[in-house]
């Protein structure tokens, strides 16, 4: 593994590790017999190997010594188990209900037992309970073993002694949190109509870009929350009401500690008290929950990691088979299947983004998943409250989604440069600007296609995410480690462009559109690779000189636009760039000096 110019981290395809103890048992029949050292490795030691003997490899007994070795031998053979099990039922399906994708790979359809047990909002009953149970302890089984919890080291000891005694949802919040939250913080449900601000606010800039649940059943959740029937409210209502509120109070904070800051972390406190009840694996709404609490994340970056957040959502959406579309043929309501849609792509535009400022893989690949974006054709009704009264008068009951598609789409391009560039190989390209150049191209594209309805907010926002990804595609990679002049000089005029815009936009209170702390990590990323180019080609970028094209396929699409900036009268083209670059750096500091004080990393 290596780090490039970027800072990312470029990972070689993972491969199958050697399983190895630290420490062996005891030493095989063969070695003690020749009293020679053996390492213990599995499944034969490497002496067996060596001399060709490593069928007759075996230790005193067949058994393993107490307290050692057991716990990664009965995952692997739990894992073993459960896939023999799954392609039994796969084998004695009928063809018609297996889904085989272009790659090959048979993914099962849920049988119909399967399927009520992935009912989203099905309230358990005493009968299914225990079933219910057994199935969290195998989830919490699994999980355990991604976050690597169980230890490759043989003299691990048997972790199924505290399973039982551990749930879910506090695996998940123990495997996610950072610091740990501030006692006595819980904030008491706020008056309707103060609710009813936070909940716009969200609504007009978040959820129109992450639309992760539907508008009306979530207004009939905050009118079961503040009903005066106490029980008529379910902790999911509960959490996804205080979840909207502290990431709407979040996203409206300045400085750390600030009014809005605290609310937030009041209302996280209040949705954790239902985290019990609401984080289970095998349904939707526990995946929306653990959406949510990602979403926070990247607004209180000290009290949970937004990275194992949407690594646990990830997997639980890949257990639900969300990753597919159902087969043609599956009658489904049409409600239901736009559901899963809409949670697929939200985890998709969360682990994509997570990604890229992160710099590591992503959660699962394009090829593997295969869902269509959610359609979005407006309810010819507005529903209404409880109470019988239609209150679309007094409420704007459904924003349009065109946002959120666009989006998905900018996140699907920079998932398919990304995963080329920097996840796919080390092995230098002889030509890569063919490519980075129609990369470009598509994303410029997709600028000029925007939905002419969004805000100027999110048109903001949509533009300081194309000048990161011009940045981003055109700096060193494992495949383009050393790039042409033409390259180094879009790069230095992009970053003028993206500081300028950030800092214009952090200073304007009407703008309103999300910035989170993943903002303060593209500024920290874009003004390394602006003193990066500044760098090595001062000469050049300060004399304006513009570098000739490399020579490319004549069908390759043209480079990015290059910015043109106006000569002010009597000044020399010199003077004027070395005025904009220590402009430029003033920016980024001034940006990252505001990013710091709202998320208490400056004192």
């Amino acid at each position: 593994m290596a780090i490039d110019e970027f800072g990312a981290m470029n990972l070689q395809p993972l491969e199958t590790p050697v399983l190895k103890v630290s420490r062996p048992v005891a030493a095989c029949s063969r070695c003690r017999n020749a009293k020679i050292k053996c390492d213990g490795k599995l499944p034969a030691c490497s002496s067996c190997e060596k001399n060709g003997r490593a069928a007759e490899c075996t230790s005193t007994n067949d058994q393993f010594a107490r307290g050692k070795e057991r716990s990664y031998v009965s995952t692997l053979e739990n894992r073993i188990d459960k896939l023999q099990t799954r392609l039994e039922e796969a084998r004695a399906r009928k063809p018609s209900v297996i889904d085989i994708p272009e790659s090959g790979t048979v993914t099962a359809v849920p049988s119909r037992r399967q399927s009520r047990q992935l009912m989203p909002d099905e309230p358990p009953t005493p009968n299914t309970s225990r079933a219910q149970k057994r199935r969290e302890v195998t989830a919490i089984d699994d999980l355990v073993s991604d976050f690597g919890f169980l230890s490759v080291n043989a003299t691990a000891r048997d972790f199924y002694g505290f399973t039982t005694a551990m749930s879910y949802a506090r695996l998940i919040l123990s495997a996610c949190s950072k610091d740990e939250l501030p006692q006595g913080t819980t904030k008491a449900l706020p008056p309707r109509h103060e609710a009813t601000t936070l909940i716009q606010h969200y609504l007009n800039n978040i959820f129109v870009l992450l639309p992760l649940f539907d508008e009306a059943t979530f207004y009939a959740s905050v009118d079961n929350v503040y009903s005066k029937n106490t029980r008529q409210a379910d902790p999911f209502d509960h959490w996804i009401v205080r979840m909207v509120l502290a990431i709407g109070s979040a996203s409206m904070s300045q400085q750390r500690g600030d009014p809005h800051y605290m609310n937030g972390i009041g209302h996280v406190c209040a949705a954790l008290d239902h985290a019990e009840a609401v984080l289970h694996p095998g349904n939707i709404s526990g995946v929306q929950a653990l959406l949510l609490l990602t979403k926070y994340a990247m607004l209180d970056p000290h009290h949970f990691d937004s990275w194992s957040l949407i690594g646990a959502a990830s997997r639980a959406m890949a257990d639900l088979g969300l990753h597919h579309d159902p087969p043609k043929g599956t009658a489904m309501p049409r409600g239901k299947l736009e559901l899963r849609r809409r949670v697929f792509h939200s985890i998709y535009v969360l682990d994509r983004s997570t990604s890229l400022v992160q710099t590591r893989a992503f959660s699962f690949s394009d090829v593997s998943a295969k869902v269509k974006v959610p359609f979005h054709k407006q309810p010819s009704s507005a529903p209404t409250s409880p109470s019988g009264t239609n209150e679309v008068q007094s409420r704007q009951w459904f924003q349009s989604y065109e946002q959120a598609l666009d989006l998905i789409s900018i996140r699907q391009l920079q998932s398919s440069w990304y995963a080329e560039l920097f996840q796919s190989g080390r092995k230098q390209w002889e030509e890569p600007y063919p490519y980075l150049w129609d990369t470009c191209d598509a994303m410029r594209v997709w600028f000029d296609n925007l939905s002419p309805s969004i805000s100027p907010n999110i048109h903001a926002f949509f533009e300081l995410d194309l000048l990161y990804s011009y940045v981003y595609v055109l700096s060193p990679s494992a495949r383009v480690p050393a790039i042409i002049p033409f390259a180094q000089k879009l790069i230095f005029e992009y970053c003028i462009r993206y500081a300028e815009l950030m800092l214009r936009l952090i200073s304007d209170p009407a703008y309103t559109a999300p910035l989170t702390f993943y903002d303060a990590m593209r500024v920290y990323m874009t003004g390394r690779q602006f003193l990066d180019v500044l760098q090595h080609n001062t000469e050049m970028l300060l004399d304006g000189f513009i570098p000739p094209l490399p020579e490319v396929k004549p069908t390759t699409a043209p480079p990015p636009p290059m910015p043109v900036c106006t000569l002010p009268p009597g000044e020399t083209i010199q003077r004027f760039n070395v005025v904009r670059s220590i402009t430029c750096i003033k920016q980024m500091t001034e940006c990252l000096a505001r990013f710091g004080l709202r998320w208490g990393y400056m004192r």
